[in-house]
């Protein structure tokens, strides 16, 4: 077994998935912080990372799934689902819903919030627009075991390839509109472990395919910048973007030893948290320069004030977890 094959399989964690997860929750904090005084340079970074960080997220989530499945019944996998995603889901609209009304009339706080909040989070992601995340892979999750074969999982797959480009009206309530959406991306992580050919281009490293990737991620995106939305390379982007930080993770793999202790594999643990928290950390950080005398048009200040928002979505939240997994109580609520 080749060093890459080692560190893949370390301590049973697909470790390249880890890695591409841990660049995927640092994409999605960046790509919520974006500044009505943004420079020309973020807004284009910003709109580069949202070509592919969420499809990325959920191809990593259904190739997870299909690799690490269990033969339990259907009753038992759901209430697991019910304890790793809807608690963590109630939890935190609640804390976050609580934080607004409780700041909101003395901080400025995006997507303020009323009493009532409490009550629409049931069937809609009224604490953040974000949490949609959560109730797109709890529907993934509910669907997904009705196909019990490879085959007719690759028949899903297919359906949500189709259903994802038809334009079909779709309500927003519990998010369908999100299912509809992002469930292709899901499918592909399932087929691409399931299939051999997928398997082995996901799964196999060389360096001549990571250059390949890289490429082809570099001239995709200047075609879709140079040429705008709607073309056939902006409904690729996606995909290519998956193919991209897959690769990308494998020759981090390749070149460096991703051991226990490593901040992408902490980063990847914490996820989950991060992805919970990182817009309640961010909008406090974004609070507190907002009352300081500073001028974030200028480059040199706007950059460091990015830096800083950025950071607290993600280091606060790690912080979060190392508590949490300590208790019992708090291991519940946010489903570690």
């Amino acid at each position: 077994m080749d060093k890459f094959s080692q560190l893949q399989v370390k301590k049973k964690r697909i470790v390249f998935i880890d890695i591409a997860k841990a660049i995927c929750i640092i994409l999605v904090v960046l790509g919520h912080y974006v500044p009505d005084n943004s420079p020309d340079w973020y807004v284009t970074l910003h709109d580069i990372i949202y070509t592919f960080h969420m499809p990325l997220f959920m191809f990593a989530s259904g190739y997870v799934y299909i690799a690490t499945k269990k033969d339990v019944a259907y009753g038992a996998f759901l209430w697991k689902k019910v304890r790793r995603l809807i608690y963590p889901y109630i939890s935190t609209s609640v804390i976050v819903i609580t934080i607004k009304l409780i700041t909101q009339g003395h901080l400025s706080v995006d997507a303020p919030v009323t009493f009532l909040s409490y009550l629409k989070m049931f069937y809609s992601p009224e604490a953040g627009a974000f949490l949609w995340f959560i109730w797109a892979l709890w529907w993934m999750f509910v669907i997904v075991p009705l196909f019990k074969t490879a085959n007719a999982r690759a028949v899903l797959f297919l359906l949500c390839l189709i259903m994802h480009y038809v334009p079909l009206q779709v309500t927003d309530i519990f998010c369908f509109v999100s299912v509809k959406n992002m469930f292709v991306f899901f499918m592909l992580g399932v087929v691409a472990f399931e299939h051999r050919a997928l398997h082995r281009l996901v799964n196999d490293f060389s360096l001549k395919k990571s250059f390949v990737a890289i490429a082809l991620f570099v001239a995709a995106q200047g075609v879709n910048m140079s040429f705008g939305r709607g073309n056939l390379v902006t409904m690729l982007l996606p995909y290519i973007g998956i193919f991209f930080v897959t690769e990308v993770s494998k020759l981090i793999c390749h070149y460096r030893e991703v051991g226990q202790g490593s901040v992408l594999l902490l980063v990847s643990t914490s996820s989950y948290i991060i992805y919970l928290f990182h817009t309640t950390f961010e909008g406090f950080a974004k609070a507190v320069f907002r009352k300081l005398p500073l001028d974030s048009d200028l480059w040199y200040v706007f950059v460091p004030e990015a830096l800083v928002v950025i950071t607290c979505g993600v280091v606060v939240p790690i912080i979060l977890f190392k508590v949490f997994k300590r208790y019992k109580a708090t291991r519940m609520l946010f489903g570690l």
